[in-house]
């Protein structure tokens, strides 16, 4: 009987990782009939930095062979997500998944989650399944959002407005900036911390945070990643993981800024993650002629909520 070890996730371990990644995700999209099946190798400094976002949270099983399984988890605050997770097709069956899921579980709520989700394929009947019995159910979709970005001008906001963005900061203002990004998330979800996400994207250089303030307010700031995530991918996408705004603001006074960025980057289209559970924010990126390209289904625990006000322009990206 092969025995498996389930322990912490290693740095050394990520290449490993990137390759059982591929593998499964690549077998589940074949089981599920979907046309693309391919899924290529990540950067490795993308995995890294799924790992540096919250170690405890990051596992790995293995047997004397090596690895064949790992999840990556994250923790903003009190606001826990879980993926990717995966588990090398030869030894699925064996309830490894589960071992993996079960654990991090334990380990967020230990952490002090007050609100535990992840995204999934809404076709994947087996992974919904599979979570269902964990105790996670089915929630709105996330949808991906795109539109190809006009080249318009950068209109300016009004005077008392001013668009920065955080890596331009020195450190005493990015330390404003920090507490200021702290405010406005507890204003929008009690439990959520924007920190964690601003901070990782800046330091492994994937993209920046474009804050709006008025009167030193924050009243806006939209996290934003415009490296590739793989060898494979085409530098196109400006992809919007996480979007935090005051009521006060319109999303169509901040996208020529947006535009703007992604034409200095040489990227022509703007993606934002979008969880249709927040329908004020869908129903205004629609009206600004976004347009579906992906979806997900968000499963929460059960006990584990969002509490965030449906109304609210909170986006976030859970996979």
């Amino acid at each position: 009987m092969t025995d498996y070890h389930l322990r912490p996730m290693q740095r050394d371990d990520l290449p490993a990782v990137n390759r059982i990644l591929s593998k499964a995700f690549t077998a589940a999209r074949i089981n599920d009939g979907l046309k693309n099946t391919h899924v290529p190798l990540c950067h490795l400094s993308f995995l890294e930095m799924y790992l540096t976002a919250f170690p405890p949270g990051c596992l790995v099983i293995e047997n004397d062979n090596g690895l064949v399984g790992y999840t990556f988890s994250r923790l903003w605050g009190e606001v826990a997500w879980i993926g990717p997770v995966s588990v090398i097709p030869a030894h699925q069956g064996k309830r490894l998944g589960q071992q993996l899921m079960v654990r991090v579980l334990e380990i967020l709520k230990d952490a002090g989650a007050r609100v535990i989700g992840l995204e999934t394929v809404p076709r994947s009947y087996r992974n919904i399944g599979f979570y269902t019995k964990l105790g996670f159910l089915p929630q709105n979709l996330t949808v991906d959002l795109i539109l190809s970005a006009p080249r318009l001008p950068e209109e300016p906001l009004p005077a008392d407005y001013e668009v920065i963005f955080y890596g331009d900061t020195n450190p005493a203002e990015r330390a404003f900036l920090d507490s200021a990004a702290e405010a406005l998330a507890r204003r929008l979800d009690p439990h959520l911390s924007a920190r964690p996400e601003i901070e990782l994207t800046r330091q492994f250089q994937f993209g920046d945070t474009l804050c709006v303030r008025r009167d030193r307010e924050l009243l806006a700031c939209f996290v934003v990643h415009t490296k590739t995530y793989s060898e494979d991918e085409t530098p196109r996408f400006m992809k919007v993981v996480l979007t935090l705004m005051e009521p006060a603001l319109s999303i169509t006074e901040i996208l020529p800024h947006l535009f703007a960025w992604a034409s200095r980057e040489r990227l022509d289209t703007v993606s934002f993650r979008t969880p249709t559970r927040y329908k004020r924010a869908y129903a205004e990126l629609i009206a600004a002629g976004f347009q579906v390209f992906h979806s997900d289904l968000r499963m929460t625990l059960e006990g584990y909520e969002e509490v965030a006000d449906p109304q609210s322009f909170y986006l976030s990206k859970w996979e």
